[in-house]
């Protein structure tokens, strides 16, 4: 199971992310004090009708990504060759996880 980041608000310790631990996992919780979420919690994970607002107007501000020919070719080959990379080294990992978890 990996570390997740939660904030406080209102009482309760609301994720920040998905979270997939099974039911009735004990956890440890400690404060980071100062880190970036207690001061950008009102502009980033506020439900008030300000933050919504702010947070639609800053998303619909944004520009869609477009690619010339040329950079979508490079982008593809870009990720055939992680894709194939991974491929190859599968099974030097996965032996290395049999291992680890035997």
């Amino acid at each position: 199971m990996k570390a997740i980041s939660a904030i406080w608000i209102d009482g309760q310790i609301v994720p920040t992310q998905p979270i997939d631990w099974p039911e009735g996992t004990e956890v440890t919780v400690e404060p980071i004090v100062g880190g970036p979420a207690a001061l950008a919690q009102g502009d980033i994970l506020g439900d008030d009708p300000e933050s919504v607002a702010r947070w639609l107007a800053w998303f619909d501000s944004l520009e869609p990504l477009e690619l010339t020919p040329e950079e979508e070719a490079v982008w593809h080959a870009a990720r055939q060759e992680r894709r194939d990379w991974e491929k190859s080294r599968f099974d030097e990992r996965a032996e290395r996880l049999r291992e680890m978890f035997p």
